[in-house]
């Protein structure tokens, strides 16, 4: 029993099939996750390496190359790029674009490996190096908050507040804070006290640098219990470094507010500040987890920022900078309205050209093979962003292919007189594995998409499942649900004064292409040279 005698055999359970598969579609489209673009792995990562004091010649010496030596040894490395500037080294890595999504992650681990082995080989005063490989992260959500009649370090503690409610989010993967300043505490020595005193600059920053030191200070042992010692000479306050003790050179002892002014600022000079609207404020940037629907996360950013707005006080507020769940609404929109006019445009035109029922009964095909498809989509944890609808509207040309088959089929079998049961069964069964043939081969045409195993590929990865899901579908509705609805729409065409039935075509157009048809067909072998001759013409470029 082939599909179309199924879905005679069993009305019934077809249309129930259609009816969840549009319902499953519409839901489908609501709840997948939506995107402005593809996701794809950024295989770029940089080490950054601190080496005070250094000029460029001996950063390139005794941090960049050393650690470039190291990191040649990897595998699959694209390209090493490197600047050395005063106190400062910076490596940018490079994957090759074929190395897959799944194995970057395991590459910079390598990296980090090979990075530690090196820092062991770099001078005592260079600091470990740091390896930076979340590029990737795209960071959809951006506000900045202001905090009226607050102090910069009251708004800084606010906002690290806000950052850890976030990263309780459902959906969020990292919370980022744009434009904090750092603080230091600054020590301005007054020259004449210490001349007075007989004390230098760098005594006083040797005790400062031992007091706040962690040091070991052992165990208390009795009997049976083993007390930890610890010794408490570590800094809370400004109140305590004002009063840390010097030792001058006649063996007598001061406080170190006695010869310096010590305070808490900002460090300067600033390297990074953010104003919105002329107020100082601090920017909030979140990334989402892959795979989660920026949509709904946007909608739980709100939801979590207003509650914690209730906790924090009076004069907090949160402006929106960018904010792509509004982006990826318009962009997806934009494109459903693209895709409701290229559906409106192929059906006007098989109104035309296959006349009103038979127009309206492939559109619906149309309507129910692209629901279905969202329903296979969201299954196999599918996105819906630029790649993947403009990949349905690019097959919309081949998704009515099939129906028109069968449908063309069936008129001229009613035409004909052949009985109506044959008529709505005989060309979906002869057709039903040419079909099959026609669709399979316009799927592997672009399965060379899907194995391509570079960024490209990875990009546009979605073109070649849509359009396989939308294709099969098509062949199955193609099937089923054109026979079944030409049975009840579709009767044949009236007959003339004389009896007989109405010519199927007349027009000018039809004759031309029959005649056109005729002496191909007698004329086989000039007709196949000429297909064969504009085909090695198209492997030409036109620029040649």
């Amino acid at each position: 029993m082939n599909l179309t005698d199924f879905a005679f055999n069993n009305k019934r359970i077809v249309y129930f099939l259609i009816l969840i598969l549009s319902l499953g579609g519409i839901v489908s489209f609501y709840f997948i996750s939506k995107l402005e673009d593809p996701e794809i792995k950024v295989k770029k990562a940089v080490v950054v390496t601190y080496y005070p004091g250094a000029n460029p010649n001996q950063v390139e010496l005794e941090v960049t190359k050393v650690i470039e030596d190291e990191i040649a040894t990897m595998g699959d490395i694209e390209k090493v790029t490197s600047r050395s500037l005063a106190n400062y080294s910076e490596i940018q890595i490079t994957l090759e674009t074929t190395v897959k999504d799944s194995e970057v992650e395991q590459k910079w681990d390598i990296l980090r490996r090979k990075v530690e082995r090196a820092s062991l080989s770099l001078p005592s005063g260079a600091y470990s190096p740091v390896v930076v490989d979340d590029f990737g992260d795209i960071y959809g959500i951006f506000y900045a908050m202001t905090a009226e009649d607050y102090s910069y370090e009251e708004m800084k503690d606010f906002a690290e507040r806000i950052k850890r409610d976030l990263l309780g989010v459902e959906g969020v993967r990292r919370v980022l804070l744009n434009g904090v300043q750092d603080y230091a505490v600054y020590v301005e020595m007054h020259p004449a006290k210490m001349a007075n005193l007989g004390v230098l600059p760098a005594e006083i920053l040797l005790t400062v640098q031992s007091q706040d030191k962690v040091v070991y200070a052992g165990y208390f042992e009795n009997d049976d219990s083993r007390i930890r010692l610890e010794i408490g000479n570590s800094f809370d306050s400004i109140t305590d470094i004002e009063n840390l003790v010097i030792k001058g050179h006649e063996q007598d002892m001061l406080l170190l507010k006695d010869i310096a002014t010590i305070e808490k600022r900002i460090k300067t000079p600033v390297s990074k500040k953010m104003f919105y609207n002329d107020k100082e404020s601090i920017g909030i940037s979140i990334s989402m987890e892959a795979g989660d629907n920026i949509v709904e996360l946007g909608k739980r950013v709100e939801e979590q920022l207003s509650i914690t707005k209730q906790e924090l006080p009076i004069g907090i507020e949160f402006h929106k900078i960018f904010y792509q769940p509004d982006k990826v609404n318009t962009a997806i929109w934009q494109f459903m309205s693209n895709l409701f006019q290229s559906i409106l445009i192929v059906i006007v035109v098989l109104l035309f050209t296959m006349g009103f029922k038979s127009g309206i009964l492939i559109g619906k095909g149309l309507i129910y093979t692209i629901l279905a498809s969202f329903v296979v989509l969201f299954v196999l944890g599918g996105t819906l962003q630029r790649v993947s609808l403009a990949s349905i509207i690019v097959a919309m040309g081949m998704l009515v292919d099939n129906a028109i088959v069968v449908v063309d089929g069936i008129l001229v079998d009613l035409n004909r007189g052949i009985e109506r049961k044959q008529a709505m069964r005989n060309t979906a069964q002869k057709t039903a594995l040419p079909l099959l043939g026609a669709t399979m081969i316009a799927i592997i045409s672009f399965l060379p998409i899907f194995f391509s195993p570079d960024t490209a590929g990875t990009y546009t990865r979605d073109l070649f499942i849509v359009l396989a899901v939308t294709l099969l579908f098509s062949w199955v509705f193609a099937l089923t649900q054109i026979p079944l609805g030409a049975d009840r729409k579709l009767f044949p065409a009236k007959k003339g004064k004389d009896g007989k039935a109405k010519k199927e075509n007349n027009s000018l157009l039809y004759r031309v292409f029959k005649q056109v048809l005729n002496r191909a067909f007698r004329l086989r072998g000039a007709a196949i040279g000429i297909a064969v001759l504009l085909l090695l013409i198209s492997l030409f470029p036109l620029n040649m």
